[in-house]
């Protein structure tokens, strides 16, 4: 059978979601929690997310010869891993649904406490900013992220990969909001993501939010294609991987 689950963590205290011998990993207790019910897997997952990234909707696929029940599955990982990991949807599917080649879209969050003082319980999850950031200009440079375009400017290339790797993609919808008037939130929806793309942007977009570059730059930055011209990378704890979406289904 093959199992669909929808997974959220901290990613706090994890070394990314991948298995990595030696390092804690968000697969690598996944998979051990999974063996107690349905043996040994291989894990295929949505989006591989960084060390300290979170995510509310990662989408994990497996095989098992075992046919436990789904929500079966689901409870026995949370009571392994809860609250730091858990399951928030479990299901059998089709064996061509597959969780990475399957998506049609990701949606990543981040979020930024932007107030004088940080706030102890919002740590793991926030970047605070303690700098004024101008809303609208957060705004304005969001416009020229839509599309289809070369990120190259915003992405870590792909380590023992060459120089003719494409780092296009399509960007569907991004956005600021004011989910308080001390948090805000950026949302970026795109076909897939590259290594650091949406930290490397977060990261550019703040620059300009306290007015040391201007909105109208983030145009220049994709033209050209060039990291050095790019902001400084935005903090892993700000980001949270949303939601994945397939066709008739999303994980958010």
């Amino acid at each position: 059978m093959r199992y669909r689950l929808t997974v959220a963590y901290d990613g706090t205290d994890f070394h990314g979601f991948a298995a990595n011998p030696g390092v804690r990993t968000v697969a690598g207790v996944l998979s051990d929690a999974l063996r107690f019910t349905v043996g040994e897997v291989t894990l295929v997952c949505a989006g591989r997310t960084d060390a300290g990234v979170h995510a509310r909707g990662q989408v994990v696929t497996f095989d098992s010869e075992r046919v436990v029940p789904p929500e079966a599955v689901a409870g026995a990982v949370n009571s392994r891993l809860s609250p730091e990991v858990v399951v928030r949807e479990a299901s059998w599917v089709a064996d061509d649904f597959d969780a990475r080649r399957s998506a049609l879209g990701r949606e990543y969050r981040y979020r930024i406490l932007n107030a004088p003082v940080a706030d102890p319980l919002l740590a793991r999850t926030t970047w605070h900013v303690a700098d004024p950031l101008d809303i609208a200009r957060l705004r304005l440079a969001c416009d020229p992220l839509i599309g289809e375009h070369d990120f190259s400017a915003f992405c870590r290339r792909p380590k023992g990969q060459g120089v003719d790797v494409s780092l296009v993609r399509k960007v569907v919808d991004a956005e600021w909001k004011c989910i308080s008037p001390e948090l805000l939130e950026f949302r970026i929806v795109a076909s897939s993501f590259c290594h650091q793309m949406v930290r490397s942007i977060v990261g550019s977009m703040v620059e300009m939010g306290r007015g040391r570059r201007r909105p109208s730059e983030m145009t220049e930055i994709l033209r050209v294609g060039d990291r050095n011209l790019a902001g400084p990378v935005a903090p892993p704890h700000g980001l949270v991987l949303w939601a994945v979406q397939y066709e008739g289904w999303s994980s958010g």
